[in-house]
Formats: C-alpha cells, sequence, structure tokens
C-alpha cells in the first residue's frame, strides 16, 4: 500500500523542508508538500498519509491539527517560530526525527480538542469549529457582555465580563493562562473556563472534565468567537453556542521530547526565580534587611 508523509508548511518555509522531503522518499514514503491549500491536498490523500509534519510556529502547527485530527492523521510539529510550545522538532534535526518515526521509535499523545458549533439562525447558516488550544469568546469594543454557561445542562455562571476562555489542557498554557487560568499538562482529561476581566467580587478559572457540554448563551452584548484564532464568528444577544469535545488529535512525541514542566521552564520561565540570586532555594539575609549594620 502507498505510504506518504505530508509537509504543511508556513509561506516561506520551502527550503526548510527539502531536507526533511528527500530523507522521507530515501525511507521509502512518498511526499507531499503544501503552503497555500492544504485541506484539499490533505483530503485528497488522507487515505495515504501516515504523518502530517507542520513546519512554521505553533500557528502552522494548530491548523495542522484541526485538518489532521478528524482524519486519524498523528502531526509532528517542527518549530520555526518565535515560541514553539507546541512543536517538539528542529529543523535541523527533521531528518532523523523522520528516520526514527520510520522506525517506531516514537509514540503519539493523545491531546483532546474542542468542537464548537452555533445553530443556524434565520439567514444564518450554521458555524462549527474546531480547538486545539481555546475557544475564545470576546466583547465587542469596550463593552461589557453578560454571558451565561452552562455544564451539562447546570448553572456554571453569569459573567458581566470582557469575554470568556475555554481552553483544553493543551491551550492551558496559551491564552487561557495569559488570562489568569491555571497551568494543566495535557495529560490531564481536563478543560479550563476563565472569564475575561469579570465584573465581580469573586471570580476565578474553573477546571472542569474534558467529557462536558457548554452551552454559551450571550444574555446582553455582541461578542466575537474565535477558535485557535481564527473562524471568527459574531454572536448578538440570545444566541447560543455549544461547545463538547472534539476528535482526539495523536501528537507525535519521541524519547528525549521536553517534558511538560521542562517546556513551563524554558517557554514561560514558570517557577524560575528572579535574575540575581544564585541559588532558587536561598534567600540572603540582606536581600531582605536583615544583614548586620
Amino acid at each position: 500500500m502507498k505510504r506518504e508523509i505530508g509537509f504543511l508548511l508556513h509561506p516561506g518555509e520551502q527550503r526548510s523542508a527539502a531536507a526533511g522531503a528527500t530523507r522521507a522518499r530515501e525511507l521509502g514514503f512518498d511526499v507531499w508538500i503544501e503552503v497555500r491549500e492544504p485541506e484539499a491536498l490533505l483530503a485528497e490523500h488522507a487515505a495515504t498519509t501516515d504523518l502530517l509534519v507542520t513546519i512554521g510556529g505553533d500557528g502552522t502547527f494548530l491548523y495542522g491539527a484541526r485538518l489532521a485530527a478528524p482524519r486519524g492523521i498523528p502531526v509532528m510539529g517542527v518549530n520555526r517560530g518565535r515560541l514553539g510550545f507546541l512543536t517538539d522538532v528542529e529543523v535541523a534535526d527533521l531528518p532523523a526525527a523522520l528516520e526514527a518515526f520510520a522506525a517506531g521509535r516514537c509514540h503519539t499523545q493523545r491531546r483532546s480538542m474542542l468542537e464548537a458549533n452555533v445553530p443556524a439562525d434565520g439567514d444564518k447558516p450554521a458555524w462549527q469549529a474546531l480547538a486545539l488550544n481555546e475557544v475564545a469568546v470576546k466583547s465587542n469594543g469596550v463593552a461589557v457582555a453578560r454571558i451565561r454557561v452552562e455544564q451539562d445542562g447546570e448553572l456554571l455562571g453569569e459573567f458581566d465580563a470582557d469575554g470568556m476562555v475555554i481552553a483544553t489542557a493543551t491551550g492551558s498554557t496559551a491564552y487561557a493562562l495569559s488570562a489568569g487560568g491555571p497551568p494543566i499538562d495535557p495529560r490531564v482529561r481536563a478543560i479550563v473556563v476563565v472569564p475575561l476581566a469579570p465584573h465581580a467580587v469573586i471570580s476565578r478559572a474553573i477546571v472542569l472534565p474534558e467529557m462536558v457540554t457548554l452551552r454559551i448563551t450571550v444574555e446582553r452584548g455582541s461578542v466575537n468567537v474565535a477558535a485557535d484564532g481564527i473562524a471568527e464568528i459574531r454572536l448578538r444577544d440570545g444566541a447560543e453556542m455549544i461547545i463538547q469535545p472534539g476528535p482526539e488529535l495523536a501528537f507525535v512525541r519521541f524519547d528525549d521530547s521536553p517534558s511538560f514542566l521542562r517546556r513551563l521552564r524554558e517557554k514561560v520561565r514558570f517557577g524560575l526565580p528572579l535574575k540575581g540570586l544564585e541559588r532558587p532555594d536561598v534567600v540572603r539575609a540582606d536581600d531582605i534587611g536583615g544583614g548586620p549594620p
């Protein structure tokens, strides 16, 4: 049976794929490469594609994940962006990573995704989007929106806020973290709901089981909804959106892939001491005003 490896590239990364494509062919795979219209090409090759390699930043990886997950195609992320929180492989290591994949020296980690659905309303068609990181609901302009959230038919809360972020464990270190949510190891089967600047005395992020259905109702105001920063739609008073578990992504990992805690330390400096402390576990007396006169 024909075996293929597909390469999804950020524009301008064609040269970065050359060594990987050559090694893939040497390993016995056919190769397809796409920059502009990967959705149509992936659909054409879905039955024979064993692996999708994304070359770019986290945005390219997220795009590839949304295309590959519904078709059950594993994804390998190659970093050419600034942060690279989601990507495991550097461009120089791509040929070796493909060798390891071909030899079975890797494993796939299942990553949960979200599926957002807005039903048809009058002349407006139904809307659906997948998200590996998050679904973000944001009020338009400076106006506050009232957003009602229900979990499996039970009220979670009504929030007068700038919006709401519903994130997977994978996405907990993206927009949700910036909004004050907790980082969650992606092996934990959970989602996190984070209100954005809520007008409330007490309002915190909440972690929920991933196998729940959320109903989001815009009770007052107008909001924009985006899945992983794209696929945007505007919702007005009375509009509803359902968020539920989506397909799972097969995320290719290797024995030397960085752990979740290592990524937190290296990418967002989580838990690292302030500059100037020689040892993170020692605070000198004179640093806190308790030294000798």
